[in-house]
């Protein structure tokens, strides 16, 4: 190396997740980045003694509902402070972008129902300093945080900010809906989501007890739902999507699926067993 290190990570037990044995080394690093790994003679500008340490990458949270907590702290805890470096944020369906000034309360609503995140927290802590998902990126990235945070686009915020009191209904969506979504979708990918979320779990719901956060068999389990979907991920060039399906079926394994091949895409489910069956 032709430089001093700015760092050297020295004699600990290395994990570098590709899968091998455990190994002991050096860890050099240089300008934020990893420089050299094994026996590293050159003196660090600064050195940790990680003898009998496990040396490791920072965990990717791809599950996370900072949403709120990104705009009032720098500071991603507890996440941060427990080996964390990157999480994803938007997750289920739920965030606060694209967000009109008078449904401020209905996102917050949700996100306390699904979250358990008080609304007088939210309330007090949003600035809302932006109205659409691009807007709400340039906002972002104007901020610095102890972690790397990335964003999915959240299905309801973007259906109700479509189709208004219809969407937090969860009336069907009509073909200019469906067109009005892909195209903000695709803005919003241009402008750095990392995906498009959407939710069927039976436990999403506002903290008044409403289902607008669940993109349900009324407004996106039936075909036209799937379709919706579909034409939401493919005309917007969503290069993936997160649906969170309710249970364990043949039927909601293959929903997931529909989806996927619909929009021509690739995704990620998390499914959960329904409750009902142990009733």
């Amino acid at each position: 190396m032709a430089d001093n290190p700015d760092l050297v990570i020295r004699g600990g037990t290395i994990a570098d997740g590709f899968g091998g044995e455990l190994f002991e080394a050096d860890v050099a690093l240089k300008d934020g980045r990893i420089a050299e790994v094994g026996r590293v003679a050159a003196k660090g500008k600064d050195e940790i003694d990680a003898r009998g340490k496990l040396v490791a990458p920072g965990f990717v949270d791809l599950h996370t509902h900072y949403d709120g907590q990104v705009t009032w702290s720098h500071d991603i805890t507890p996440s941060s402070q427990n080996g964390v470096t990157s999480a994803v944020m938007g997750n289920c369906g739920v965030g606060f972008a694209p967000c009109r000034p008078d449904d401020h309360f209905r996102l917050i609503q949700l996100m306390e129902g699904v979250e358990d995140i008080p609304e007088p927290v939210l309330s007090a802590g949003i600035p809302w300093a932006w109205e659409s998902f691009p807007d709400y990126m340039d906002w972002l990235s104007q901020r610095h945080f102890d972690m790397d945070i990335g964003a999915q686009l959240p299905h309801a915020a973007l259906r109700v900010y479509v189709m208004g009191e219809r969407g937090a209904r969860r009336d069907p969506a009509t073909p200019e809906d469906n067109t009005a979504m892909a195209a903000l979708a695709g803005d919003a990918v241009r402008a750095g989501a990392l995906g498009f979320s959407t939710s069927r779990t039976l436990n999403h719901r506002t903290s008044t007890g409403d289902r607008r956060g669940r993109a349900d068999r009324d407004c996106g389990g039936d075909a036209q739902g799937r379709a919706q979907r579909a034409s939401v991920c493919a005309r917007s060039g969503l290069d993936r999507g997160r649906p969170a399906d309710d249970a364990a079926g043949s039927r909601e394994h293959t929903l997931p699926d529909l989806v996927f091949r619909g929009a021509g895409r690739p995704g990620a489910a998390a499914l959960a067993p329904d409750a009902r069956q142990y009733q």
